[in-house]
């Protein structure tokens, strides 16, 4: 009777490069993913940066307008 080892070996080996190439080829498209998001990353920071600054200057303003809302009704409102 022959021995099962060599059937064995090679089921082993078959399904270790299985899980390897498996795992090969998702690290491969992180890697390359990973650059693609990398190269954009200067355009969206500057667009975080022009979103951020309209957000502020809205902000400011209606700020402002508060304060002269609040300083005209402590002033005494009517005249």
């Amino acid at each position: 009777m022959d021995r099962p080892v060599p059937a064995v070996a090679l089921l082993l080996g078959v399904a270790f490069g299985l899980f390897a190439g498996i795992g090969y080829a998702v690290a491969r498209r992180a890697w390359t993913d990973y650059r693609k998001t990398k190269a954009t990353l200067p355009g969206m920071r500057s667009a975080a940066w022009a979103v951020t600054r309209i957000a502020t200057s809205r902000a400011g303003i209606v700020l402002l307008l508060c304060l002269a809302a609040v300083g005209w009704a402590a002033a005494g409102g009517e005249r």
